[in-house]
């Protein structure tokens, strides 16, 4: 059973990222969502102070638990209503949430994507997901789909894959999705950005990226463009911005959204403005 994993809280960030799993798995042939609810992150709602030692108390502790079943309870109408024949669970821990996204992966084998909401500029209250998602990202073995606020599903027809023209191999990744671009309309455009502006990409790198796309995805609709721009991540939004582009594919390497990692205000700045979903393969 094909399994997507939609860890949520209760804003309208997460709601939006459920509403798109059930778009998606309809789509593309998932059979099973779990919604992931931890209740650390709610506890801190209910703390109370008490001669300078701060507890949860029994009557505190319920209502966490009677507001997350509710929570739950209508997520999974959202995606029932929309795709009937979906299954849906609903998971509840106390872990932390790294913790439990992994635990779920280890204990559900078929878990293939984790589909996460990321609050933008229409975003009105702070997502707790959202905060965490470089985190999620960087440690989630399995794909990791990131979907903004203000995005409503489209059909997946133009897809933009940023690339390292040195490490063209990472592309291999695409092959294992192939199957699933074949039964699509789609269009690839492969965009490599170079970031010193006296340095031309060589013709010799440019025939050996374009031999590999000819070899390798020759049979999928495709084009490939070479810009320069010293900062990586605004060369990909702008050209995302003025390219139609339904979804972004982050690639391991340096084009790698993940490459960024360790500087968060660049990182933060990829979620908060980029329009369309994200994904990022392993």
């Amino acid at each position: 059973m094909r399994t997507i994993l939609v860890p949520v809280d209760t804003t309208q960030t997460t709601e939006n990222a459920v509403k798109l799993s059930a778009d998606w798995a309809k789509q593309y042939g998932y059979d099973h969502i779990i919604l992931l609810k931890t209740n650390n992150e709610s506890v801190f709602e209910y703390l109370h102070l008490a001669e300078g030692h701060s507890f949860v108390n029994e009557e505190s502790i319920n209502m966490i638990l009677q507001d997350t079943e509710e929570l739950l309870e209508k997520l999974s109408r959202i995606i029932i209503e929309k795709s009937p024949d979906i299954k849906v669970s609903k998971a509840t821990t106390d872990m932390s949430l790294i913790r439990s996204i992994n635990d779920i992966i280890k204990d559900q084998q078929n878990v293939e994507l984790i589909i996460l909401g990321s609050d933008d500029k229409t975003s009105v209250t702070e997502s707790f997901i959202s905060e965490n998602i470089i985190d999620i990202a960087r440690t989630s073995p399995v794909k990791t789909l990131i979907v903004p606020n203000s995005y409503t599903y489209n059909a997946i027809r133009n897809i933009l894959i940023p690339c390292d023209i040195d490490s063209i191999t990472k592309l291999d990744r695409l092959f294992h999705y192939k199957s699933i671009i074949h039964q699509k309309d789609i269009h690839l455009s492969l965009l490599n950005i170079h970031k010193k502006v006296n340095k031309d990409i060589t013709e010799s790198k440019k025939e050996e990226l374009e031999k590999y796309i000819y070899q390798n995805l020759n049979d999928i609709p495709n084009s490939i463009h070479y810009l320069y721009d010293e900062n990586i991540i605004n060369g990909i939004l702008s050209f995302a911005s003025l390219n139609k582009t339904d979804l972004v594919i982050a690639l391991p390497g340096k084009h790698s959204f993940l490459y960024y990692i360790a500087n968060r205000s660049i990182s933060e700045g990829i979620y908060q403005n980029v329009s369309q979903p994200v994904l990022i393969l392993k």
